[in-house]
């Protein structure tokens, strides 16, 4: 196979994948390991893809970020645990920064009642707001609801 087909192969088993190991473009090229390192170094130089140890990965690209409310809904169940097992460490009256997270949003719901907030996440603080259950401290003011 010519290194131009060879390479736009690599590249296609990448960018479908979004993630490919040497082994599997070795046995989908039928060429060897060297041959396929030499084609990820030259196509990494290339900027089409993105070398790690043992295999490469597409570019992302700036539409493949996922919106705010996707990130919030993945893995939600698994953000509540975190969050509940968080908050356990947390006593009435403490104060703590909660960065603009999905997971430190949902930990507003398992604080105990008087915790002061301190966070700059806009979803928090009307979070923080709604659930009535902490003191706010935003970097625009300070609210006891």
């Amino acid at each position: 196979m010519l290194t131009p087909d060879r390479q736009a192969m690599i590249l296609k088993i990448v960018k479908e994948n979004r993630v490919a190991s040497i082994h599997d473009l070795v046995k989908s090229t039928k060429c060897s390991e060297s041959t396929i390192r030499r084609d990820l170094d030259q196509l990494e130089k290339a900027h089409q893809l993105l070398r790690f140890h043992g295999g490469a990965q597409a570019i992302p690209q700036k539409s493949d970020e996922r919106t705010i409310n996707e990130r919030a809904l993945s893995f939600l169940n698994e953000k509540r645990a975190i969050a509940r097992r968080g908050a356990e460490y947390v006593e009435a009256g403490d104060c703590l920064f909660l960065d603009a997270g999905t997971t430190t949003y949902q930990m507003i719901d398992f604080l105990p009642p008087g915790t002061i907030v301190v966070t700059n996440g806009l979803t928090l603080i009307a979070r923080c707001i709604e659930k009535k259950n902490c003191k706010l401290m935003s970097l625009a003011a300070w609210s006891n609801r």
